[in-house]
């Protein structure tokens, strides 16, 4: 078995992962990434708030054109929403001085950022992640076992989970996650009429929970439903009844049907975090530090977002060992004050829908 040691391993190549690398590798220091491939045409979580250009400066990266080609992204003109009444409410994206944001092909998105870590000489390892083992009597801390044909090692007394909810890292050494909302979603990718030319997001309240859709690039249209897990499941298997809902609620001006479907997934879409997201030398960044409501649009943001002050945090603790138990506070302190204030706003917002106060889903809000 052949064994490679770095100062730091970060475990997942997403957005998080990707952004952690990338400002450990600006400050010199000894990094390789573990991206597990990922195959699919489709992935959920296309939004991009404006305020994500200041995280991507800390990158190196100065526009989203220095990313993505004009086929990969579109702008987001407006927030839309039918939320506690029927009627649209419409917020322009020119009155956020920071921006709109944008849609992008969000396979295409993780990709392009992968490349950029390549880029700056970033080892990357395509491989699953079959052991992690930690010993603090050790040299060195972490040893991870990667499955890639032959099984390879790499050590590193620094680790980033950058896993997603899956949180590989934190099951394998096996801390604890909680689940603090029961969400599911099911997301249907569609093909549009020609004529469609609304960039919006566009969101709608519903007795058993809320409609989104926006306009992606290549031709493509997301729809996604938030609900309880029964209900999810029963709109997954029949792609039919789920359009049939979402025609019924006029939220787009044309009917869609079946043969437009490309694509269909149902995955979680609750509130999930650790107890800490700092142990033994490991920090969880994106989804394994907080996974979001959808509600907020802040997944990307936040995945890029943890993973620069993580990496921030672990480039404190090897130029000032002393201060190494304040720096790591403080990036718990980070994280837990992001859940609060995410936990604020989204209570605010469920509690805005009146009309639905004692059906089953938005009970459950209020219980979270």
């Amino acid at each position: 078995m052949s064994t490679n040691v770095f100062e730091i391993i970060v475990a997942g190549g997403g957005p998080s992962g990707c952004a952690a690398a990338i400002v450990l590798k600006q400050a010199g220091l000894n990094v390789c990434l573990i991206n597990k491939e990922y195959n699919m045409p489709y992935k959920a979580g296309e939004s991009i708030p404006g305020a994500t250009m200041r995280l991507f400066k800390r990158l190196g990266i100065d526009t989203i054109t220095d990313l993505l080609d004009d086929t990969e992204y579109k702008r987001c003109s407006a927030n839309v929403s039918s939320w506690g009444s029927d009627d649209w409410v419409y917020s322009s994206g020119m009155l956020n001085p920071e921006g709109a944001g944008f849609h992008v092909d969000r396979v295409m998105f993780d990709k392009a950022l992968l490349m950029k870590a390549k880029a700056l000489g970033i080892p990357v390892y395509s491989a699953m992640i079959d052991d992690v083992v930690l010993n603090n009597d050790s040299d060195v801390r972490f040893k991870v076992s990667l499955r890639e044909g032959e099984i390879q090692e790499v050590s590193a007394n620094w680790l980033i989970d950058a896993t997603g909810r899956k949180a590989v890292i934190g099951k394998k050494l096996g801390y604890k996650r909680t689940k603090v909302d029961n969400q599911m979603a099911v997301v249907n990718w569609v093909s549009f009429p020609k004529q469609d030319n609304d960039n919006s997001t566009r969101i709608k309240s519903v007795q058993e929970g809320w409609w989104y859709t926006s306009l992606l690039p290549g031709g493509k249209r997301v729809i996604s439903f938030q609900g309880l897990s029964d209900e999810i499941g029963a709109l997954y298997k029949n792609p039919e009844q789920l359009l049939e809902k979402f025609n019924s609620e006029a939220i787009l001006p044309y009917k869609l049907t079946t043969q437009s479907l490309l694509h269909s997934n149902a995955v979680e879409a609750g509130i999930a975090k650790p107890e800490s997201v700092i142990y033994n030398g490991v920090l969880c960044v994106g989804d394994a530090a907080l996974s979001f409501d959808p509600l907020s649009s802040q997944g990307i943001f936040f995945a890029l977002y943890s993973g620069i002050k993580a990496a921030e945090s672990v480039i404190g603790c090897l130029d000032t060992p002393l201060q190494k138990d304040s720096i790591l506070n403080h990036y718990q302190q980070l994280i837990d004050r992001v859940f609060m204030e995410n936990q604020k706003s989204r209570k605010y917002f469920y509690s805005t829908e009146m009309r639905y106060f004692n059906k089953p889903y938005w009970k459950a809000r209020r219980a979270f």
